[in-house]
Formats: structure tokens, C-alpha cells, sequence
């Protein structure tokens, strides 16, 4: 597998918050915009304003993606290393639940990159054969 679960989740979190920036209207907050600046927009996420609320949590969840994706894109390419099997299983789960919850989600998405992030952080078996085959050449 390849080094791609950093560029995913940042593509994955660009998608997100571009939807809920440029096109809330698309996820069901059409006007929202103008209700969190009705409400004077500082402390504007109030329990008694579900749907200012439920914005929040759809677009703050993006931005956090974004720079998880590029911490593990940091590892994966300038460390030139493996992500820890924690990243993919952790990934997994979560995909996993979101899914539970909702069938109809981007977890799916999530889902393909947890599955990757898994394959790849397992040492590659074929490069550390041929390690051992050259060592006992040598």
C-alpha cells in the first residue's frame, strides 16, 4: 500500500470544511450564516440552538482532519517512516462507529483510509527478506 492516508485525510478534511464553508445549504444549513449572526456570533454555539450547534460540529471536525492528515503526511514522507498500526486501527474504529450510526455518511471515505493506513504500517515481508538474503551473502 502506499503513503497516501496524510493526503487522503487532508483532502478528506478540505472537502468537509469547503462544503460547510462555502455550501452549508448542501448539508441541510442553508441560512445558517445569518443565524449565528443574528445571535451576535461570539458564544454563538448555545445548547438552546441545535442547528447552530450541529453546524459547529460539522465544520470544526474538518479543520482538525486536515491537520491530522497533515501530521501523519509529515511522517509518512519527511520521517520516511511507517504510521504507528494505532493511526489505521484508531481510524477504523471511528470509521466503524460512524457508520453504525449513520449508513448514509463520509465515514466510508474514512473507512478506505483506515484499511490503508493499517496495510501500510506492516513492515513490508518481501523488503525484509531480501535484507536477510543480502546479509548472509555478505
Amino acid at each position: 500500500m502506499k503513503n497516501i492516508s496524510g493526503l487522503a485525510l487532508v483532502a478528506f478534511g478540505l472537502l468537509h470544511s469547503l462544503i460547510a464553508l462555502v455550501n452549508p445549504g448542501a448539508i441541510g444549513f442553508s441560512d445558517i450564516w445569518k443565524e449565528i449572526a443574528d445571535v451576535g456570533i461570539i458564544d454563538a454555539v448555545k445548547s438552546d440552538s441545535l442547528r447552530i450547534w450541529g453546524y459547529y460540529w460539522f465544520l470544526m471536525p474538518g479543520f482538525f482532519v486536515i491537520i491530522y492528515g497533515l501530521l501523519c503526511h509529515w511522517v509518512e514522507n519527511q520521517l520516511n517512516s511507517l504510521l504507528p498500526s494505532f493511526v489505521g486501527w484508531g481510524l477504523l474504529l471511528v470509521a466503524c462507529f460512524g457508520i453504525v450510526l449513520d449508513i448514509n455518511t463520509g465515514f466510508w471515505l474514512v473507512l478506505l483510509v483506515a484499511i490503508n493506513a493499517i496495510v501500510a504500517s506492516q513492515p513490508n515481508a518481501q523488503s525484509h527478506q531480501s535484507g536477510s538474503v543480502q546479509n548472509r551473502n555478505d
